[in-house]
């Protein structure tokens, strides 16, 4: 691997880090143990040399002459520094920046002119980035690439960090940065197999701890003015700005709600005369930073409400804000109710550049690149609005058919539930005839609203599904998405299934109610051919009366009873002998007389073994099918023995006659004589 350096660009700071030839990750940090190296400058004692530091900040944003901010706007639009010949590009090489990365590249990783590799803040132009870009390449070393932008290389970071994320099609992250004096808000979204990001950053003016020392600059400022009256009313904006960079050391000592002094006080236009301390209220302090983090709250959590509209899955803090307590506890409890969060101070940002695999291209294709993203960023935003909008559509189609189901299947359940011993009662009732008391037990049953509201909400699940045929049916192509959309097909034909058990006890009633105005109708005739039944003494006449009855009524049958068969099963064992005498020939003569007509069919078995049941198919077993209803039956046969597939060494056959298998006709017994194990 090649040696180069990778560098964060932030609106207000640089952040480096050095990789070696072996992948080892050495992260800057100065003799001040700041890892920045920042983008505001002051001129020194000599003039051709400028500093750059995080106090300078302050005396820029309070106006002060001599102190230079705003970096990238003037480098994207050429700027020359106020009544100075050299461009505010040129402040990289004036105030050692570019010395202190050559000088840190070649003591950490061996090279003076190392590759480097970019990584730039989503809010820094496009034109601001080669105009950096150039003049580094000229300066320090060969870039090699962009490599990406902060929000992707987070996300692929936060990845990496946890294992136990696998984000499905249209799981979101919320991304909130500090940005100089500004809260960055974003979203990126997963579309199949990467992280996207959607609109630009939403921009608010941060309050909080920057809100409190610009109140307290302020409380400061007036209390002495208050006394001392040094400044005209077109002073006092400027002196609040100066003032500020003193804050984090009146702050340092603050305990709860105990007053502060502010001491060794002085005015920006007279840096030499110090005035006496005063004393500030805790208290008030407490308040105003309460407050102030409270707006910003409500702005992050209305944010968040209206962007996040798919499964959260991550939330990523960026940025000094953060470091304060108060406001990040505050600002979690709103975006992340899980504790699913990430913050990225500078250690932090800094392991996730040396973590991110830096692609090997050239600047000249990044760059182009880079312009056809920012010229088709509507289209992008179009894209990956798409994404967010089919994703929100596939969750709510698969949270609704569950939702559905759930719904359905407690409501069928809780109908068939109740009504199932009714519709026993009623059962027994009508095998009884008594259409009145079954008619009331009706009357009893009930269809819960919650059976229709859920059946309604299932058929409205059931229309969204083959609205959206064709969107899922084009997402399918999207591996992590399967799993969603065969969810979703199946809990389809569940809704279905439940819907169709949904009607059957919704009809039930007027079923039962039809059942009842049947057999009421049909009664008269039934009662008829009952009467006639218990007069009939033959049983062919009572078989038939009872076959006719069955389509009249739900009652029982009357038992037909059957007196005992009684027959006769007679053997005769027949040898022959074969061909010119060689061989012997066995059969059997067999022959079933009964003495009266069968009531149902039978069937005459002969078994070279002993069984207690024909078997299926009746392999290996000889057998006659005898009709029911003959008179006097008589059935003769002649049986060879060799057809019965009997071993060399059988002693013996097995006869009997059994009701036929498939006879349902209850049957007493038969009495036949002359079954049983025939010697051979």
């Amino acid at each position: 691997m090649a040696k180069y350096i990778q560098l964060y660009l932030d609106t207000d700071f640089i952040l480096p880090i050095g990789v070696g030839d072996s992948g080892n990750i050495n992260k800057y940090i100065d003799q001040q143990a700041s890892r920045r190296l920042w983008l505001y400058f002051s001129r020194t004692t000599n003039n051709v040399i400028f500093d750059s530091t995080e106090s300078n900040r302050a005396n820029f944003v309070a106006g002060r002459e001599g102190f230079y901010g705003n970096f990238w706007m003037h480098i994207e639009n050429g700027d020359k520094v106020p009544g100075e010949s050299y461009k505010y590009i040129e402040l990289l090489d004036l105030s050692r920046i570019i010395s202190k990365l050559r000088d840190w590249s070649n003591e950490t990783i061996f090279t003076e002119t190392p590759e480097i590799v970019l990584n730039f803040s989503t809010v820094i132009p496009v034109k601001a980035r080669k105009v950096f870009a150039a003049y580094l390449e000229e300066k320090l070393g060969k870039i090699r690439s962009y490599s990406i932008e902060l929000n992707n290389m987070l996300s692929s970071k936060v990845l990496y960090d946890n294992q136990t994320l696998s984000p499905s099609f249209g799981d979101q992250l919320l991304i909130i940065q500090s940005v100089g004096y500004d809260i960055l808000m974003s979203t990126l979204t997963w579309c199949g197999d990467q992280f996207m990001q959607g609109d630009e950053p939403f921009k608010l003016r941060k309050k909080g701890g920057e809100y409190l020392k610009e109140a307290l600059a302020k409380m400061v400022v007036n209390r002495y003015e208050q006394s001392y009256h040094m400044l005209l009313p077109v002073q006092l904006e400027n002196e609040y700005h100066y003032q500020m960079q003193f804050t984090d050391e009146w702050l340092k000592e603050r305990k709860g709600d105990e007053d502060i002094w502010i001491e060794n006080f002085h005015y920006s236009n007279n840096l030499a005369k110090f005035y006496p301390p005063i004393q500030i209220d805790g208290k008030q302090l407490n308040l105003i930073e309460r407050d102030s983090i409270r707006n910003t709250i409500n702005a992050v959590s209305k944010y968040y409400r209206k962007n996040i509209v798919n499964k959260h899955l991550h939330t990523i803090l960026v940025g000094d804000v953060f470091k304060e307590e108060v406001f990040l506890k505050d600002c979690v409890s709103v975006t992340s109710s899980d504790s699913k969060y990430t913050f990225f101070n500078d250690n932090a940002l800094q392991e996730a550049l040396g973590r991110y695999n830096v692609k090997y291209s050239y600047l000249e294709e990044d760059l182009v690149n880079l312009e056809r993203i920012f010229r088709d960023k509507a289209n992008e935003r179009s894209r990956i609005s798409a994404y967010v909008h089919n994703a929100e559509i596939l969750a709510s189609l698969s949270d609704g058919v569950q939702s559905a189901i759930r719904e359905i299947d407690s409501a069928v359940y809780t109908v068939n539930d109740r009504n199932m011993n009714l519709k026993t009662s009623w059962e027994s009732l009508m095998r009884q005839s008594k259409f009145d008391n079954a008619s009331e037990l009706i009357a009893q049953m009930s269809i819960s609203d919650d059976l229709t509201i859920s059946k309604n909400h299932s058929l409205d699940i059931l229309k969204k599904i083959e609205r959206n045929n064709a969107l899922l049916i084009e997402l399918q192509q999207l591996q992590d998405v399967r799993p969603t959309i065969e969810a979703i097909r199946n809990g389809g034909q569940r809704l279905r299934e439940l819907n169709a058990k949904a009607d059957d006890l919704k009809n039930l009633p007027e079923i039962l109610r039809a059942t009842i105005q049947k057999y009421r109708a049909l009664y008269p005739q039934y009662k008829e051919l009952r009467q006639q039944f218990d007069m009939e003494t033959t049983l062919v006449g009572r078989r038939t009366l009872v076959d006719k009855m069955k389509e009249l009524t739900m009652e029982t049958m009357p038992v037909i009873d059957i007196e005992v068969i009684k027959g006769n099963v007679s053997v005769k064992l027949i040898s022959k002998s074969g061909f010119l005498g060689m061989g012997v020939k066995k059969s059997i003569d067999l022959k079933l007389v009964l003495d009266k007509p069968l009531p149902c069919r039978g069937v005459l078995v002969v078994s070279p073994k002993v069984i207690t049941c024909i078997p299926e198919g009746r392999i290996g077993v000889y057998t006659i099918d005898v009709d029911k209803g003959k008179e006097n039956t008589v059935v003769e046969l002649n049986v060879d023995l060799q057809t019965l597939g009997l071993e060399k060494n059988a002693k013996s056959l097995f006869i009997r006659f059994w009701p036929h298998e498939d006879e349902k006709v209850p049957i007493n017994r038969f009495d036949i004589s002359g079954s049983g194990t025939i010697i051979l």
